[in-house]
């Protein structure tokens, strides 16, 4: 979702370097657009998301309440909270060779089920 917000011009340049410097720093370069949402130390540390963040943009018709909720089995109450809040889901998986294959392997198929 911090990908999607950057590409609408929704992220500052300052605000992504920040967050791409920062991270890089604690060895997870990879999490910058992650880190726009998910804002918490503890969120950064651990590297998944815990509380449902919002934030909202407009396009020229409507106007888009944006919920990023938690997908860790840990935290499925926190989703629950948030998947109930939305009019419209999108699942969003990691698509990286090998990784997308066992998140769908896993034995906790939570999003699945909700989905």
């Amino acid at each position: 979702m911090g990908h999607l917000l950057c590409l609408l011009g929704h992220v500052s340049k300052k605000e992504l370097h920040k967050n791409k410097t920062e991270s890089q720093k604690l060895g997870k370069g990879s999490f910058a657009y992650a880190w726009v949402l998910d804002e918490t130390g503890e969120e950064r540390e651990r590297g998944v998301t815990i509380d449902v963040a919002q934030t909202k943009f407009q396009t020229p018709k409507k106007t888009v309440n944006l919920l990023d909720a938690p997908g860790h089995k840990d935290f499925v109450p926190n989703m629950i909270s948030g998947a109930s809040q939305a009019d419209f889901a999108i699942l969003v998986v990691d698509s990286t060779p090998g990784d997308l294959k066992q998140g769908l392997n896993r034995e906790d198929r939570h999003a699945n089920m909700l989905c």
